[in-house]
């Protein structure tokens, strides 16, 4: 984009130029296209050279909108976040001359899409909008005109950026090169990456409690698909053990899981039956035993307190597992509208699924994990349902047949996941993919389930 912004325009008739003296004449066409090329350069250099040590996402992304202002020698510049499902658009980051960042604004805390038709159409199609002057749609979309009077603008031009978030970089007051709008573009690629760490960061405070140096020893206790434990940062696997221990991973599975002291005979009861109950009390130590010399090189706390007939976690330790942190972020996302901020929960929800519970190890356990099975299996299935049908509304084909293969090499039996890749290879014109997902539900669901899926596709396309 700067390569076509600065190159030069190549001259079919030299003899268009003409000499005075020692001076040459430009034509006025090619100067101003020199003061714009040579102003652009100016500002870039200048932000770089501001913002070279800065690594504040939101400073980075404020220096862009100061530059843009500059350049368009506007009075307004900033991010507008849409939501074409709720039909809003929302301010996510704005400079105003003047005035400075992330001030009072005339924009309302949320803008309906109603007012704003024009950009709704532009933002579909993904069009940069440029108008000069509002006047030329005071009969059009007297509406529209109307907002624009609200938000005092005279002119406005705003590139769009999508599919996730979706929304549009707009200068306010724009005095000159208003049709140039590839500058904005570069200032746009850049806001938007910064409002990406911005909103990473923000989602992380939401998710995560920050943790304190509370003297414990923390373990994650990954359960979900292959087992494992996370230590330190360190990924401690059964199958990279010295002397694999089954028995102690059970033990610590069955305690994360029922969330409470556990009884040892009815951990004998529900796991190993067939053994006496002398017998399987003495493995059940020593398989604690070996644990605990595992787990001795990250730290010398004892996990597992054995002492008596319970068995309980140490107070000196606290352990965590990715299946508790997908249900608390999949409650979360229950009590939030329809937005990018669900979206981005759901997906970091969808990626800690990696496979059934405890995958690996499910036949040495008794039936009692069935119940624990099937529920996060339903929970992936309606995480997933759910994230593919925003991605949908908001035709992120490309995230689709990114995410829905994916999910249905876990699950193959989510018929939700079939619908919406069919709709996205649809759209993308990829009919390989389409027939052969469709041809892969007819084989994986039942026949019920099958025949809802060719009826759903049916009406989506009528």
């Amino acid at each position: 984009m700067l390569k076509e912004l600065l190159s030069r325009k190549k001259k079919d008739d030299s003899s268009s130029e003409k000499r005075t003296g020692n001076f040459r004449e430009v034509p006025e066409e090619d100067m101003l296209r020199y003061e714009f090329q040579d102003l652009l350069f100016q500002i870039i250099f200048k932000t770089e050279t501001a913002l070279h040590n800065e690594e504040d996402p939101l400073e980075i992304a404020i220096g862009v909108m100061k530059a843009a202002c500059e350049l368009y020698d506007a009075d307004w510049c900033g991010i507008l976040t849409a939501d074409l499902q709720t039909q809003v658009f929302i301010p996510e980051i704005w400079y105003e001359v003047g005035l400075g960042p992330m001030k009072e604004t005339l924009f309302n805390e949320v803008e309906f899409t109603e007012e704003f038709a024009t950009w709704v159409q532009h933002l579909m199609d993904q069009e940069p909008l440029v108008i000069p002057d509002i006047e030329a749609i005071r009969k059009t979309n007297p509406k529209e005109y109307e907002a624009y009077k609200r938000l005092d603008a005279r002119s406005i031009v705003g590139v769009p950026f999508g599919q996730h978030p979706l929304g549009f970089m707009v200068v306010r007051n724009v005095k000159r090169y208003a049709e140039q709008y590839q500058p904005l573009q570069l200032a746009c690629f850049v806001a938007m990456m910064m409002l990406e760490q911005i909103r990473r960061a923000r989602m992380e405070k939401v998710m995560y409690v920050e943790e304190r140096d509370d003297g414990k020893f923390h373990i994650r206790y990954n359960i979900l698909g292959p087992h494992n434990m996370v230590i330190k940062g360190h990924e401690v696997c059964e199958q990279d053990l010295s002397h694999p221990n089954r028995r102690a991973w059970i033990v610590m599975l069955y305690m994360v899981l029922h969330k409470i002291p556990v009884d040892q005979q009815r951990l004998i009861e529900e796991n190993w039956p067939d053994e006496p109950e002398s017998t399987a009390r003495n493995n059940i130590r020593q398989a604690i035993f070996r644990m605990h010399n595992d787990l001795a090189a990250y730290h010398d706390v004892k996990v597992i307190d054995a002492r008596n007939k319970m068995l309980a976690f140490s107070d000196d330790v606290k352990v965590t597992t990715d299946a508790q942190e997908l249900e608390d972020i999949y409650q979360r996302t229950r009590k939030m509208p329809d937005g990018n901020d669900k979206l981005m929960l759901l997906e970091k929800a969808f990626s800690l699924y990696r496979g059934r519970l405890f995958v690996q190890g499910e036949a040495d356990i008794g039936t009692w994990l069935y119940t624990y099975t099937s529920h996060y299996n339903q929970l992936y299935v309606d995480i997933t349902s759910e994230m593919l049908a925003l991605l949908g509304r908001n035709k992120d084909y490309r995230c689709i047949m990114e995410l829905g293969p994916r999910a249905l090499e876990i699950e193959p039996g989510i018929q939700a996941a079939y619908y919406w890749v069919i709709i996205a290879a649809d759209n993308m014109g990829n009919s390989v993919a389409r027939e052969q997902f469709l041809k892969k539900a007819q084989e994986e669901l039942i026949e019920e389930e099958y025949e809802r899926l060719t009826e759903l596709l049916t009406l989506q396309k009528h």
